[in-house]
């Protein structure tokens, strides 16, 4: 929790403390944690602020055509760490694809696109063994991945977390007569990014309770 928000926090308690005689004053302190973002999960790496950073996303078939579901991931990410992180500067996917055509880039070496855009970071994700179905009849997205941030001045790896087999939803599935897989394929990529964006900012634990029932409504 950063220095501000939690003085922030305990000038909040020391105010309800003095109250603590007047009926509701515990709905009073768990509003004011909210409020302070004391339910808040801090960020694993904090890195990313005021810097230009570039998002590249490569599954098991992107290196070689242009793959949906690497370009889905890279949007969703980007638009969070851009919403999320203060005074980030994302790098747009179209200067990272005109680097790619210019450089006939087709091998995972992300220092060199970091360097071609002129970034600060790069935040790659690899994504392995990616499928939205689970048998003949039921969607469920399965998907491995592994985020690493690099320091593209120093070239060093500043970062690094795996993901074995994330699944959505975690526990059955949608039935294909239920919905598309375009649909589908839109609502997992989805969430894998929130997931996947959360190692940057702070986020509320209780966003992530009650997912497979949110599939529901999409």
């Amino acid at each position: 929790m950063h220095l501000v928000t939690r003085n922030r926090l305990y000038a909040l308690l020391v105010i309800c403390a003095t109250a603590l005689t007047q009926t509701g004053c515990m709905g009073l302190v768990s509003t004011l944690l909210y409020s302070a973002g004391g339910d808040l999960v801090p960020a694993e790496f904090d890195g990313l602020e005021e810097q230009r950073v570039a998002v590249i996303v490569v599954t098991d078939s992107s290196q070689y055509s242009d793959d949906i579901a690497a370009r889905m991931v890279s949007r969703e990410v980007s638009g969070i760490l851009s919403e999320q992180i203060k005074e980030i500067d994302v790098v747009r996917e179209d200067e990272i694809d005109a680097w790619r055509d210019t450089n006939n880039w087709d091998q995972v070496d992300f220092l060199a696109i970091g360097r071609g855009v002129k970034a600060d970071k790069v935040v790659a994700y690899e994504l392995t063994g990616l499928k939205l179905r689970d048998g003949a009849t039921l969607f469920r997205g399965q998907v491995s991945a592994t985020t690493t941030v690099f320091d593209v001045e120093s070239g060093k790896r500043e970062f690094r977390r795996h993901v074995d087999d994330y699944s959505y939803p975690i526990t059955g599935g949608q039935y294909t007569s239920e919905t598309t897989e375009a649909r589908f394929r839109r609502v997992f990529l989805h969430r894998l990014s929130e997931v996947l964006a959360r190692y940057f900012h702070p986020y509320d634990y209780r966003d992530s309770v009650a997912l497979d029932a949110d599939l529901l409504h999409r």
